[in-house]
């Protein structure tokens, strides 16, 4: 059920532009910074809940899930001994086909419905860290005069960015504007985040 991690819905966030817009040439250069967001979210307790909750609920929906299974199987079963045997007369035979064919389309029609209130609950659990990411991206950018912010990875760790200038990268000071220790952050790849000052 979880294809992609939260990071995924949170690309969208990867770009804040406060100052810029299009239809106004500016005489100033334009500063970007890049931060890299899944490091981010990774300290970041808000997200760190989000995936828990999603894991119990999606754990929940896979016991669900199993016990129809289970149950479809058991019916398949008796079905199969008792044909085999020659016990079960041809209306017999066919009420427990179409037992079995309905039991097959609530378990299909379980996990399609499963599948959209998943979706559902992670945009509704995830919102209130987006809305608190944006914010402290938007006012990150405005108090260090960034027309641009951007995410230096996607979700699967690929870099966007190859390269850039380290007094540019804003994740430590991100990190600090929502409250996260920085001193105690694992630094997966050091070429991320600029030295310590």
């Amino acid at each position: 059920m979880r294809d992609t991690p939260i990071i995924g819905l949170l690309i969208l966030f990867s770009c804040s532009q406060p100052h810029v817009s299009p239809a106004q040439p500016s005489s100033k250069p334009l500063k970007v910074g890049y931060t890299n967001l899944e490091l981010v979210l990774s300290y970041l307790p808000e997200a760190q809940q989000v995936e828990q909750q999603l894991r119990t609920y999606e754990r929940k929906i896979i016991e669900q899930l199993n016990i129809k299974q289970s149950y479809l199987q058991t019916k398949v079963e008796e079905y199969t001994e008792l044909k085999q045997q020659g016990k079960l007369t041809p209306t017999q035979e066919e009420e427990r086909r179409k037992e079995i064919m309905r039991l097959d389309e609530e378990i299909k029609r379980f996990q399609e419905e499963s599948e959209q209130n998943y979706l559902k609950k992670k945009a509704e659990l995830l919102q209130p860290v987006i809305d608190k990411l944006q914010k402290a991206i938007s006012e990150l950018a405005a108090a260090e005069g960034y027309d641009y912010i951007l995410n230096n990875s996607n979700a699967t760790g690929i870099a966007f960015i190859l390269h850039g200038p380290k007094e540019h990268d804003v994740t430590e000071r991100l990190l600090r504007k929502l409250g996260i220790d920085t001193s105690k952050i694992q630094r997966p790849d050091t070429t991320n985040l600029p030295p310590k000052k």
